[in-house]
């Protein structure tokens, strides 16, 4: 039980008699047996009220929240209080969440206000967008409501203890596993897939974006018109994704860490490898190899990944990319595509991974993809006519000439990160090149199209 502002409010007040006897000696015994009188009321009065006030009891909690969240989603936590008496009661509730996931954006937790109705039930909601990965657990539901004359706080606390681990965007996994199960696409691979693979499967008419050496030249001059072969896509492939977690990685990018927005894609493409039938594993390298799970088929594999990678960090380190990128590929038994998620400089700066991605091949397929930043796409895209207008119209000219010069190291960081890019497409690597937002449904897409033309 804690005292109301009303009650401090009437304690001060039953003061002023006192006070006001000090001040005037002539009523000096009135005022005292004044105050003294009032008192006593008001103890008779928190007695008697907190009698009548519904007891702890009458209130029920529960709360429910997913054992798996999701790093940078809104999941959602609801919370069901049950009131099983009669008298309406004004309520507070306080849920001692992880103090490290954000609350609706905030990392403090609000107090939500309700009314408690006669036996019915209230629900409150609020959502949790936590950033990092990890285990965290939540404490006591703290609730209170106010007495009838407003007085007294009554509290009760309900044991509610509960771990919940944060995992990487579970809910886009969920997504996507939707759309594969009702994509025409998958359809097809259930079935005979036509691609070019090493089986003849049919011809078709000649379109743009396929391999000229698929033509077939007596068919063509048969019909007139070019015409190509397609064949059964090989099934079955291998994919291995690594995933860099050294200091290019741990800078933060619209809200995730670099390592976080690599892991999210490299999940959604191990999903959608394991739903096309194929073996797929996972590695996590910083200075050293953190995790490798060799090449498996099946969906329960998909669990084993979650599990491994939900508690990896990336690390303020350089990797050794040619001997780290070497280990992983000597450990695969056959042809891989092995997808490199990191991030790059230029040339020089880069050495390593260029070097390292590009001794992959010709043994196996080299795919490297990198993160855009959209802050520094956007500084380079800028009106540099404007900002000079807004240089001479300015009285602070400082901070416009260093928009300039910003400008200026964004255009030349985009310049050497195409050249260290191209580098790469040279030396027979794969590469994509995306922003944050768009990279889960780009790398999908670009496995998908390498599967279907039989790149691997």
């Amino acid at each position: 039980m804690t005292a109301s502002a009303r009650l401090y409010l009437i304690l001060i007040l039953a003061m002023v008699p006192f006070t006001a006897a000090a001040w005037f000696p002539v009523f000096a015994s009135q005022l005292t047996k004044l105050g003294l009188a009032i008192d006593i009321v008001l103890l008779i009065a928190i007695v008697v009220e907190y009698q009548i006030t519904p007891r702890t009891s009458t209130i029920t909690a529960t709360r429910k929240v997913e054992e798996r969240l999701s790093i940078g989603r809104e999941n959602k936590v609801s919370i069901e209080l049950n009131y099983k008496g009669q008298t309406p009661l004004k309520c507070e509730v306080k849920d001692d969440a992880p103090s490290a996931i954000a609350i609706g954006g905030n990392s403090v937790v609000p107090i939500f206000s309700c009314q408690l109705k006669g036996n019915q039930s209230t629900s409150i909601s609020y959502t949790l967008q936590p950033r990092r990965r990890g285990s965290y657990k939540f404490g006591k539901l703290n609730v209170r409501y106010l007495s009838a004359l407003g007085l007294i706080w009554r509290e009760v606390k309900f044991d509610l203890d509960k771990e919940v681990k944060v995992f990487s965007d579970l809910k886009a996994l969920h997504e996507l596993s939707v759309k594969l199960s009702h994509s025409s696409e998958l359809g097809e691979l259930h079935q005979k897939k036509r691609g070019q693979g090493t089986e003849f499967a049919s011809l078709r008419e000649y379109a743009v974006g396929d391999d000229s050496k698929a033509i077939d030249w007596n068919a063509t001059a048969r019909r007139d018109r070019p015409v190509v072969r397609t064949y059964e896509t090989e099934q079955e492939q291998r994919l291995l994704i690594l995933v860099d977690a050294g200091r290019m990685m741990v800078s933060d990018l619209d809200g995730l860490t670099r390592f976080d927005r690599a892991l999210n894609a490299a999940l959604c493409l191990a999903l959608t490898g394991l739903t096309h039938n194929d073996q797929v594993g996972i590695g996590i390298f910083a200075d050293k190899p953190l995790l490798y799970l060799p090449p498996k088929r099946g969906k329960l594999n998909m669990n084993r990944i979650l599990e491994a990678t939900f508690a990896i960090e990336p690390r303020m380190v350089e990797p050794d990319y040619a001997g780290i990128l070497s280990y992983f590929a000597s450990a695969q038994k056959g042809r891989s595509l092995m997808v490199v998620l990191t991030d790059l400089t230029d040339p020089t700066g880069s050495q390593a991974l260029l070097s390292g991605l590009a001794n992959l091949a010709p043994r196996h397929l080299p795919f490297c993809v990198t993160l855009k930043d959209r802050q520094v796409v956007n500084l380079a895209n800028s009106n540099a006519e404007a900002l000079k207008e807004k240089a001479r119209q300015s009285k602070k000219k400082s901070d416009t000439v260093e928009a300039i010069y910003k400008k200026a190291i964004a255009l030349d960081l985009l310049s050497q990160r195409e050249i260290a890019l191209s580098v790469l497409t040279r030396r027979g690597c794969l590469v994509l090149d995306c922003p944050p937002q768009d990279l889960s449904d780009k790398l999908v897409e670009k496995y998908l199209e390498i599967k279907s033309r039989a790149r691997l």
